[in-house]
């Protein structure tokens, strides 16, 4: 997402076996995660650790309000 920002890239987006709505808003597996490393960075204090945590959830929400791909059971959907 950084690319695309600062020099225009093309991002497509392939949501494969996820739901997009489940990326952007870090649901399920991918809130599981997040709060794994939001913990992990909030007791060793790293306060750099956490802004780079709130980079990720801000690129996946971007990446997931784009038109992509949703690739589910073997469909292939526009998104």
């Amino acid at each position: 997402m950084k690319c695309k920002v600062e020099t225009g890239q093309i991002v497509i987006p392939v949501f494969y076996d996820v739901d997009p709505s489940d990326v952007r808003h870090q649901r399920g597996s991918f809130a599981e995660a997040f709060a794994k490393h939001e913990y992990r960075y909030r007791c060793m204090d790293d306060v750099e650790g956490m802004q780079k945590v709130q980079g990720w959830r801000t690129a996946l929400t971007a990446a997931a309000n784009l038109k992509g791909y949703d690739i589910r059971d073997g469909l292939v959907e526009n998104t």
